[in-house]
């Protein structure tokens, strides 16, 4: 069983890498201390002390990277080489649970801006290969995640006798539920012998740090005229209108995203359901149109009823 970086969050992750640090260098090679940061940690998450100099570790818990879209995330890495060059280490290192992109290795290449100091990274591929070197310690925190998953398995399969014992039983799971991703999470329940599962982000950039998309491969040639007119109705002008696309209209459904949640869904039913919107209905509004020099053609009075916005345009009902 594999480490799984991306759903460990920070204190474990912290946990994980001390603890792989002290292994690869604590002894021979030199003298490992790891910072404790309730004080302020000055830079410093993890120093390793050699004949060649200090090395300063910094841990940050990016599972979805640093993306220059994120730069919150990049002036805390930033942030963090800064402080730590006041103690003139010979080399700096970032360890993040991620596969690095090209353009966060640059910026993390380009970090020194002339300072007398090596840059590394120590990303997933570097933690993954570290914990196979040592097997037995990634077994130690493998060991846990098992125990903990297999307890909460048998316990779900005992009898559920009393009302307050199902709702802390479904609190567990709730918890269990958060702790899969930073950023999104799910909410569930019960509707008969169904399970709903509603997609909920845990703060209000979670759609920057980790955005998910949704593409729809559909079958033009079986959805009949008053489909494809409600499909343009909705989407293409954002009328507040429920549609609904059988399986046989629909080849597939891709969702990109954390690897826990993409996936591909085949001749799926999707239904579509406008999202309520503040409009100002009663607001009294006057359309005019213009002929191609300029001139007013028309002009007509009337309030708003309903506003929408797609990928096609904008559409506003009004009423006379």
């Amino acid at each position: 069983m594999a480490i799984e970086w991306d759903r460990i969050g920070q204190p474990s992750f912290d946990r994980h890498v001390e603890a792989l640090l002290y292994r690869m260098f604590d002894g021979a090679s030199g003298r490992v201390i790891a910072v404790n940061g309730r004080g302020g940690d000055a830079g410093i998450d993890v120093q390793v002390t050699t004949d060649a100099g200090l090395r300063i570790f910094q841990l940050k818990y990016f599972p979805d990277g640093f993306p220059g879209s994120l730069k919150s995330r990049r002036s805390s890495i930033k942030k963090s080489f800064n402080r730590a060059m006041q103690h003139e280490p010979v080399e700096w290192t970032l360890v993040v649970p991620c596969t690095l992109t090209a353009s966060e290795r640059t910026f993390v290449d380009n970090l020194p801006n002339g300072r007398p100091v090596t840059v590394s990274v120590l990303d997933r591929p570097g933690l993954d290969g570290g914990f196979a070197e040592h097997a037995d310690l990634e077994a130690s925190f493998t060991r846990d995640q098992l125990r903990e998953a297999a307890r909460d398995f048998n316990q779900e399969q005992a009898l559920l006798l009393g009302g307050n014992d199902l709702v802390e039983r479904v609190r567990a799971l709730g918890s269990r539920a958060d702790n899969v991703d930073p950023d999104w999470t799910w909410d569930f329940a019960r509707r008969g012998e169904g399970v709903v599962r509603t997609l909920r982000a845990k703060h209000p950039l979670a759609h920057e740090a980790s955005p998910i998309t949704l593409r729809v491969t559909g079958r033009t040639d079986a959805m009949s005229a008053d489909l494809t007119a409600a499909i343009t109705r909705a989407l293409g002008f954002g009328i507040a209108e429920e549609v609904t696309l059988p399986p046989a209209a629909v080849e597939s459904l891709t969702i990109d995203g954390p690897a826990w949640l993409a996936e591909t869904v085949t001749s799926p039913m999707l239904v579509w359901k406008p999202v309520p919107t503040a409009e100002r209905a009663g607001t009294s509004v006057e359309v005019t149109f213009l002929d191609t020099s300029g001139t007013v053609a028309a002009r007509y009075a009337g309030r708003l009823n309903t506003v929408g916005s797609g990928g096609l345009g904008r559409l506003d009902r009004r009423r006379h």
